[in-house]
Order: structure tokens, then sequence, then C-alpha cells
């Protein structure tokens, strides 16, 4: 009787985890066809080199952080942290040999105050818009706290905050190196 019944316990859930959809290779969205991948590394060689983007997002990031110290002239930026580059390309990009570049940070140890808030970030959104990351996202928006990402349909983001420091950073979208 024991074993009956542990066969059928086995059986039953052998039957649920198939019909659940647990475990599909199919349906598994990091699971991508030789087409995709190809589609992907073929569109890399219609985009800027990874150096040409790296320069066109910190030229972004450069003019927001000009345009915050013309609207709140106590955020003084400077330069944070080492620049790094590898991988970290998403979907079917991760299997070409596209790379990204998250750049320095820009840091003021200086917030950016409630009342300077909505000027700057419409000048960051410009300045973001014009340099092809169109897409806003907010994150948080409370008062004294600010968490935003600029994206482009590249891949190009960069990411704006601020709590009791601002910070400014940016990601390159998936290129040739």
């Amino acid at each position: 009787m024991t074993i009956r019944w542990v066969t059928r316990t086995f059986a039953v859930i052998g039957a649920a985890i198939l019909t659940s959809g647990c475990g599909g290779v199919t349906d598994n969205p990091y699971n991508f066809g030789d087409e995709e991948i190809a589609a992907a590394a073929e569109s890399l060689t219609g985009r800027p080199t990874l150096a040409v983007t790296e320069r066109q997002v910190t030229d972004a990031l450069v003019r927001i952080s000009e345009a915050v110290g013309a609207i709140a002239p106590d955020v003084r930026w400077r330069w944070h942290r080492e620049r790094s580059q590898g991988g970290g390309c998403p979907g079917p990009y991760a299997y070409t040999e596209g790379q990204s570049v998250t750049t320095r940070v820009l840091l003021s140890d200086n917030p950016i105050r409630d009342a300077d808030w909505p000027a700057v970030l419409a000048a960051a959104r410009a300045v973001a818009t014009d340099a092809g990351m169109d897409r806003l996202d907010v994150h948080v928006d409370e008062p004294g706290r600010h968490d935003v990402t600029f994206a482009g349909e590249d891949g190009n983001r960069i990411t704006f905050g601020t709590y009791k420091a601002a910070a400014l950073r940016g990601i390159t979208g998936c290129r040739h190196p």
C-alpha cells in the first residue's frame, strides 16, 4: 500500500508541475533563439560604437549638471567612482559581443531642495530628451526624496536622484566595443 501511495503521489505532483508551466523550457523569457540573437547582433552594427555612445551619455550628464547648477547654485557637482565597462547587455544582446558602460557618477553633497525640484527635473528632462532619452520613469517622488530614470529606445539611460545628496549616473545601451 505504501509503494502505491508514493507512486500516485509522485504522479500527481509530476502532472501538476507539467500542467502549471513550472519547468517549461519554451516559455522561459531567458531562452533566446538563434534568430533573436542574430537580429540583436545585427542591430548593433547600425549603432554608434561604445566609445562614441559613452561620450554622448557623459556629455548629457555634464549638461544636466550645468542646468541644475544654474537653477540650484548650492548643488556643486564632483566626479565620484570609476567608470565600468563590460557586460550588462540585456536579453538576446547578452549573447552578442556587445558591451555597455556605466559612467562615473556626478555627485553633490548638497541635495536639491524640493522648491527647486520641478524646475530641475524639467531642465534635466529637456537635456535627456535632446540626447535621445525621452522616456521618464519616476521611481520616488516625495518631499525631500526624488529618484528618476531617463531612458531611450537604444538602451541609453541616466539615473538622477536626490535625498541626502544628489547623484547623476549614465549607462550606455549595448554597443560594439
